[in-house]
């Protein structure tokens, strides 16, 4: 079985973010980085279903010299190979963009039974890059798995979240997924494979190689950022001390002068 995982790097979460006003994207020079913890998630099922069916795990990302970091980390943790897709013309692609170039990369790198996303990335939780790839490669897709149930010769079986509870779904091989945190618990990275990963050669691949049109991709991407800004400071709220009954009754007092109820 052939595993493919896609990461993100992204704004390490225990950082405040700031925004630029030119641009409307998030301030990342100068940031510490991260790997997307859904996308480790990601990994982990990867490296699961090819210890119990056989097959590697290669991990892919689209981003800068700076995203060899994450993929490095996917080796480390057992990943068997890493792509880096790599191009000015692909900066600030829209989430449609990414899944195409994304797809676009996985078409020129090989075949693939799974290929694995987080369920969402955390720097813009937007999480339309996993189906979008399912899209672009016209294959089917489970989003927000947190369970894989059972894969055979032709097809996966899995158990996802959805507003209405949780769905046991089938779908053909192959097969995009995107993963819920509690799909499992991600392994670390051993030293020795560490010290193999910091030594691989990561290969980089450009719009050119992978067949990707410049002019689909970054500032041409059919959608952008119109306004982002920082929520106004939410206001302190008011401690009620007292008894019971009388923090119920203020507290009622309180809902009906606002006219909340």
């Amino acid at each position: 079985m052939n595993v493919l995982v896609c990461i993100k790097q992204v704004p390490d979460n225990s950082v405040v973010p700031k925004l630029d006003p030119k641009t409307n994207r998030v301030v990342t020079e100068g940031v510490e980085l991260m790997e997307s913890p859904f996308d480790l998630n990601a990994v982990e099922a990867g490296l699961k279903l090819v210890e119990e069916h056989g097959g590697e795990v290669s991990v892919l990302t689209m981003g800068s010299e700076s995203s060899k970091t994450s993929l490095r980390y996917g080796l480390s943790m057992g990943a068997a190979k890493a792509y880096l897709l790599k191009d000015p013309a692909f900066e600030e692609s829209d989430s449609w963009g990414t899944s195409y170039g994304l797809a676009k990369a996985i078409q020129s790198i090989g075949s693939f039974d799974v290929i694995l996303c987080g369920k969402q990335a955390i720097d813009n939780d937007a999480g339309q890059v996993g189906p979008g790839i399912a899209e672009q490669l016209g294959i089917s897709q489970i989003t927000y798995v947190s369970e894989i149930v059972s894969v055979t010769e032709d097809t996966l079986t899995a158990k996802r979240v959805s507003p209405a509870g949780e769905e046991v779904v089938e779908a053909k091989l192959p097969v995009v997924l995107t993963c819920e945190k509690s799909l499992n618990e991600p392994r670390y990275p051993t030293l020795k494979r560490t010290r193999m990963a910091n030594r691989a050669e990561i290969p980089e691949m450009d719009c050119a190689a992978v067949g990707a049109d410049p002019a689909k991709v970054g500032k041409n991407s059919p959608s952008a950022i119109k306004k982002l800004y920082t929520p106004a400071p939410r206001q302190s709220g008011e401690l009620i001390k007292g008894e019971a009954e009388e923090i119920a009754k203020i507290a009622v007092q309180k809902l009906v002068e606002q006219k909340i109820i």
